[in-house]
């Protein structure tokens, strides 16, 4: 099934599965050579063959390459490095490497749950207390390298917030309408403008996150906002519903009713992918550095690909 948002592409060529793998790759090859392909649709074929390439064959490994963490997890995350960060049910955080061997573990006895972890940079793990609209910045080894205390810097609510690549942080002011970027001190180096009046109605994002010199926010009844490196408003793509996403080159992938879907952000194409395992609905799921990481029901797996 595909679905078209503000786009009009020519169909998919035919995916290569498990079982047709050579011939398969041979013929989009063959097809590529006879059709000129748009710089967008590579992209999108790139991601496809990615996931070809990983998913299909799991099937075959999952014997000797499935990995098990060894205590529930209630929320994870992961780098660009491949390494996995876990809120464990005492709430501890946990650091391990992409092939499950921990490393380093923060204890975390005084604020509770952290309701975000965000590895944007793998040197300043962020993690977002929302209870206490506090955010915590850890090192590479999991000490403490910084602190928000979004009230005292005059946030009246904040609930959704992301790590910036530079080491600042990004806030989305629910009071002023504004998304900003601040630095440890509170102050504010990136201002937007008033979202109020770009979109008509006032937000109530849930989660942000920078990629390649663009900031994404979410909100589930409005869809993706996306912005500049500047905080400036440039578009909304339509995806309601959603929790959090990850964004690897031109797309954004997300988990919704137990399926993977990928959203072409050039082509404005969405689709979903079929894998050969199941993914229930409420479930998490991410791709990093050859490995796709699953938490069920406080069970987090991982699978090499």
């Amino acid at each position: 099934m595909e679905k078209f948002l503000g786009s009009s592409l020519p169909s998919a060529a035919d995916e290569a599965t498990p079982q047709n793998g050579g011939k398969a790759c041979a013929s989009l090859h063959a097809q590529k050579r006879h059709f000129e392909v748009s710089p967008h649709w590579l992209g999108h074929f790139r991601l496809l063959l990615f996931l070809f390439l990983s998913f299909g064959k799991i099937h075959d490994c999952l014997a000797q390459s499935t990995l098990v963490f060894p205590e529930k997890t209630k929320n994870f995350t992961t780098d660009n490095l491949g390494n996995v960060y876990t809120v464990t049910a005492s709430n501890q955080v946990v650091k391990y490497t992409p092939d499950g061997q921990e490393q380093f573990r923060y204890p975390n006895r005084t604020l509770g749950e952290a309701t975000l972890l965000d590895a944007t940079n793998p040197f300043h793990l962020l993690l977002f207390f929302a209870q206490h609209q506090t955010v915590l910045t850890l090192d590479r080894t999991l000490n403490i390298s910084g602190q928000y205390n979004l009230m005292q810097m005059g946030f009246q609510r904040a609930d959704a917030v992301g790590m910036a690549s530079d080491g600042a942080l990004w806030v989305y002011d629910e009071a002023s309408f504004l998304l900003k970027k601040i630095k440890a001190d509170g102050t504010v180096v990136v201002q937007g403008s008033d979202l109020s009046l770009s979109v008509g109605r006032s937000l109530h994002p849930n989660f942000l996150l920078e990629r390649e010199q663009t900031v994404f926010v979410n909100d589930p009844a409005v869809g993706v906002l996306v912005f500049d490196i500047f905080g400036q408003y440039r578009k909304s793509i339509p995806l309601l519903g959603l929790t959090e996403f990850q964004v690897m080159d031109d797309q954004l992938m997300y988990v919704k009713d137990g399926q993977l879907w990928s959203f072409h952000l050039t082509a404005l194409l969405e689709r979903p992918f079929m894998l050969p395992f199941e993914l229930k609905t409420g479930c998490k799921m991410r791709v990093a550095n050859g490995w796709a990481f699953v938490l069920e029901g406080g069970i987090l797996t991982g699978h090499r690909i």
